[in-house]
């Protein structure tokens, strides 16, 4: 099977944590396409509606990215129910494809890589506790 093989066998996992967070799982997975994409977006609406939620996604062997998903990762809908994105992965590509997403489509949420993932719920809980914070600050003026 070839790495841009969209037909992989295996599934990714979602779940919701006990923490608030969306938990993707793309471990066995090589390739991050929009249909996977659309995929996991449609997963996280199963379990959470369209709140707005803290997401880290364990990504250790993604190797390649379809152009779309930098789109995806921007639209409309996605920014208005994502808080943060937390990748977990300490690969040498999985750097490179994260600074190159950064760099050019960052979408209007925090994303940020983690070689441990205890960081990673770390940084989208703190940034979530803040941003709540930050919002009923609002609501008091």
């Amino acid at each position: 099977m070839s790495i841009r093989d969209t037909d992989q066998l295996s599934k990714p996992i979602t779940r919701l944590g006990e923490d608030g967070i969306v938990y993707h799982d793309l471990t066995d997975l090589s390739h991050l396409s929009v249909d996977l994409m659309r995929f996991l977006y449609g997963q996280r609406l199963r379990l959470t509606g369209r709140a707005r939620r803290p997401v880290v996604m364990f990504a250790q062997h993604i190797l390649t990215v379809d152009f779309e998903v930098q789109l995806f990762a921007s639209h409309p809908q996605v920014l208005e129910s994502t808080e943060a994105v937390a990748i977990v992965g300490s690969s040498f590509m999985l750097r490179h494809l994260t600074s190159m997403f950064l760099s050019y489509h960052a979408p209007g949420y925090p994303v940020a890589l983690f070689d441990d993932v205890e960081d990673a719920k770390e940084w989208v809980l703190r940034g979530v506790k803040t941003s709540i914070k930050h919002r009923s600050e609002l609501t008091d003026l």
